[in-house]
């Protein structure tokens, strides 16, 4: 027994070995190409640095780097910290200020291209495919070149990097090299027309990197193409689907988007859980003519019918209803009408029509926080139920909710509720 024990840490260690030295040997075509920068950085006059610094600020912003690299327990934007949690284990976003010891302050423009459009940071280090090199592949070089001029600009935020926690053997670094020639498509900056479709495709698909949370994975966690934008579970809770069909389903209009990602607050409901950082980083930020590009491309200029509530499925779940009520009737009325800068209306909320019902789940237990919404927004909070209600009753309420309004049979049992609850308890994806 103890020579099967042996050999078997034997032949761990030689797997290990085997990625390590396959990972540094792959690492040769793994850096891609980097195309030249598009300015003299040494010659640059005060208005092109002035321009090239307000182009950078919003590069920074759409392409929502704060998001991941901003800290939780200051609100530092570039301090880094934020924790990712993935099935093998979590990561911690990085500090990208310019602090020469613990940030990018050492690196050039040509690093960050490569680090951002192939994962590969300055001494041959490669990055997680958290980062989201596999969208920002499509990067392009003016962009980067501003942001790197931002990025110099910004105070250094001397805290030091947390270590990531990932479980064996995905902490092998060099053998995310593997990774990369499988799955990692090649850098090529995208070229982008001047109109509204493509420039929303590039905010979308590139910038934004929104099939990274809205896409599901295949059995190697890379991107499912298959099946783009069409909805995943992550971290403890549904992206859902944004395909057109999917948003016109939802009952979405190309404004209601523009006004959702301007404000984080439509008659389809609130921005909650990570997207409530996009908003407060990203979006909230960025050019109204930007966004209503990424409306067009989301939409893909078909006529999107508007909020509409759904038509009741089935027998109307009476314990469910009950609940309601008492618990939410309050705040969000009895037909679901919800009350102006302060409640979110429930006939038109699209967490009640998704496929699964964590989202309402989630909600539910958790309550969620009274906050300021951009541009004069705001959120009332909402408490959590969780130390009321059980199994069954969380089944009956969500139920209830899904079939009034969100077009949904009431089929959620207590044993998926119990389930669904383990899945935002650990954040399993």
């Amino acid at each position: 027994m103890a020579k099967r024990k042996w050999l078997r840490g034997l032949a761990l260690l030689l797997l290990v070995a085997l990625l390590v030295v396959g990972g540094m040997y792959l690492y040769g075509s793994s850096s891609g190409t980097v195309p030249p920068a598009t300015v003299d950085f040494a010659k640059l006059s005060p208005e092109q640095e002035k321009t090239l610094y307000a182009r950078g600020e919003q590069v920074f912003r759409a392409g929502d780097c704060a998001a991941c690299h901003s800290s939780p327990q200051t609100g530092a934007e570039l301090a880094g910290g934020v924790p990712m949690v993935t099935p093998m284990g979590t990561l911690y976003g990085t500090n990208i200020s310019p602090s020469k010891q613990h940030g990018i302050g050492n690196w050039t423009a040509d690093d960050l291209y490569r680090a951002i459009a192939s994962g590969v940071a300055p001494s041959r280090k490669l990055l997680y495919p958290a980062m989201p090199y596999t969208s920002y592949h499509q990067v392009t070089r003016g962009d980067v070149d501003a942001l790197w001029v931002w990025l110099m600009k910004q105070p250094a935020v001397e805290v030091a990097n947390r270590a990531n926690a990932m479980q064996f053997p995905f902490d092998v670094r060099p053998a995310v090299a593997l990774w990369n020639a499988v799955e990692r498509p090649a850098a090529k900056p995208f070229d982008a027309s001047t109109d509204a479709l493509s420039r929303g495709k590039y905010l979308v698909d590139v910038m934004g990197h929104c099939a990274e949370c809205h896409s599901p994975r295949t059995l190697t966690f890379a991107l499912d193409k298959s099946r783009y934008l069409e909805g995943s579970i992550i971290e403890g809770a549904y992206a859902p689907a944004i395909t057109p069909a999917a948003l016109s389903g939802r009952g979405w209009t190309r404004d209601d988007l523009v006004r959702f990602f301007r404000t984080g607050l439509s008659p389809q409901g609130v921005m909650t859980f990570r997207m409530a950082s996009v908003l407060d980083h990203s979006t909230s930020h960025m050019p109204e003519e930007d966004l209503r590009a990424m409306a067009a491309y989301l939409t893909q200029d078909q006529a999107m019918p508007g909020p509409k509530p759904k038509a009741p499925q089935g027998e109307v779940n009476v314990k469910g209803e009950a609940i309601y009520v008492g618990l939410c009737a309050g705040c969000h009325g009895v037909q679901g009408q919800g009350q102006p800068q302060s409640s979110v209306p429930l006939n038109t909320n699209t967490t009640a029509m998704f496929p699964t019902p964590i989202n309402l789940i989630r909600v539910t237990r958790e309550g969620l926080q009274e906050r300021d919404l951009p541009h004069g927004g705001r959120m009332q909070s909402m408490p959590g139920f969780a130390d009321k209600l059980s199994d069954q009753d969380m089944a009956d309420l969500v139920n209830y909710l899904r079939q009034t309004w969100g077009g949904q049979p009431g089929d959620v049992t207590p044993a998926q509720v119990a389930d669904l609850v383990k899945t935002i308890e650990h954040g399993d994806q």
